[in-house]
């Protein structure tokens, strides 16, 4: 009697665990998410496209150097005081230095005699015009009258055009270095207390930055995939919300010996004034290759395992969701193009691709 009891109850034990694991089972089976109206409204299928190969290259931004202007002191002297500092915009004229220098005074003692000069040299002049005109002078004296007055002339300009960058002050021999465009400070060696030498570095270099140039580095593995007048975008952290497009210009033919890379240019107009040079920059340019494969969209596929899959709906139901494995043949900077895994017929997530991916990836 008691042999049988236990049978009975080791009989009953067994059918309510099999009723137990059939009831989790649908519960899971009613716990799997399905799609709305609205999202298999939204689902997606393969587009077919051209391959494009997306390189991505390390850029800086600098000052056009053939749209400068640098300022090479023509006498020795002192920087007294400096008014301007490296990326300040200036105007034409604006003082930017005061210097202190004998030589600047005695320029401007050799200006007025050079005027002193001029005049008996203009008056010299007049005589023999009118003595040659009597057929008193010889044409060879008119000449020689004449080249003494050009020359003298000329001598005055060339002293003219030097004393015009400074502006002479009350104190004696100190004077004001002022710009003579209007841009914007990009180099600068100006300090207080500095001796200069004429002619040695520029003391500032002026650019009005209407202009940029993008210096781009090349690396080995892509010298063969850019070529000049390839379209490329720009985007840097100093602009996140902002992409600059423009097209290579110029590319090197001799390797950087610093950087070991070969420079590609990218000249670009600067109208929002938001390309500073001296900015890190990232160029992205666009290779197409001679082949087309089915592209989706980034946020359609799912990186997990160390493996690529996309969620695709099956037209069984809008709850029959299945992830797949794909193999990435290129990827541009909108999505992937897909080497194998999926086919053109095949309708995927792109909305919320991860959640779908979590929710089925264990059933």
């Amino acid at each position: 009697m008691i042999k049988n009891l236990y049978k009975h109850l080791l009989v009953s034990a067994l059918l309510l665990q099999a009723c137990g694991e059939k009831q989790t089972e649908k519960v899971a089976e009613e716990k799997a998410p399905c799609l709305s109206d609205t999202e298999l409204a939204q689902l997606i299928q393969p587009e077919e496209k051209p391959v494009s190969y997306t390189i991505t290259l390390n850029g800086k931004i600098d000052y056009n150097p053939n749209n400068v202007v640098q300022y090479v002191s023509l006498v020795d002297g002192i920087i007294t005081n400096t008014y301007v500092s490296l990326g300040d915009n200036v105007k034409k004229g604006q003082v930017l230095a005061s210097i202190k220098s004998t030589e600047l005074n005695a320029m401007q003692a050799q200006l007025k005699q050079l005027n002193a000069q001029l005049k008996v040299a203009e008056r010299d002049l007049k005589s023999t015009q009118s003595f040659y005109n009597n057929g008193i002078s010889s044409e060879k004296d008119l000449i020689a009258s004449q080249s003494d007055v050009a020359q003298i002339e000329s001598q005055i300009a060339n002293l003219q055009t030097n004393l015009e960058l400074f502006s002479a002050k009350p104190e004696a021999g100190v004077f004001e270095i002022v710009a003579p465009v209007s841009g914007y400070i990009v180099g600068s060696h100006m300090a207080s207390g500095l001796q200069i030498n004429a002619g040695s570095e520029p003391l500032f270099t002026l650019s009005n930055l209407d202009e940029v140039w993008i210096n781009a580095n090349i690396y080995a593995q892509d010298i063969s995939y850019i070529h000049q007048g390839m379209p490329v975008t720009i985007t840097g952290n100093a602009f996140p919300d902002k992409t600059y497009e423009g097209s290579i210009s110029h590319i090197s033919n001799i390797i950087d010996p610093d950087d070991n890379v070969i420079k590609a240019r990218i000249i670009l107009k600067n109208i929002d004034m938001q390309l500073k040079p001296g900015l890190n920059v990232t160029v992205n340019a666009e290779k197409k290759l001679d082949r087309t494969a089915l592209w989706i969209p980034k946020n359609a596929v799912i990186f997990s395992n160390d493996q690529y899959y996309v969620m695709t709906a099956s037209q069984q139901g809008n709850c029959a969701l299945q992830p797949k494995k794909v193999s990435i043949l290129e990827q541009d900077k909108n999505g992937y193009y897909i080497a194998s895994g999926i086919n053109p017929q095949d309708t995927i997530i792109q909305k919320d691709a991860l959640l779908w991916y979590n929710a089925y990836a264990g059933m």
